[in-house]
């Protein structure tokens, strides 16, 4: 089994795209749940 730099470089950049991606609708969730408890928890 042979090491193919490209291959490997490609992978580990569409894992990185998926990590940003999740991190960035995980972050816009947590967000938009903290507005709404602002919005309906205050009274």
């Amino acid at each position: 089994m042979s090491y193919n730099e490209k291959k490997y470089l490609e992978e580990h950049k569409k894992t990185w795209q998926g990590f940003i991606s999740l991190s960035i609708k995980g972050s816009i969730i947590v967000a938009i749940i903290l507005i709404l408890m602002s919005i309906f928890l205050t009274g």
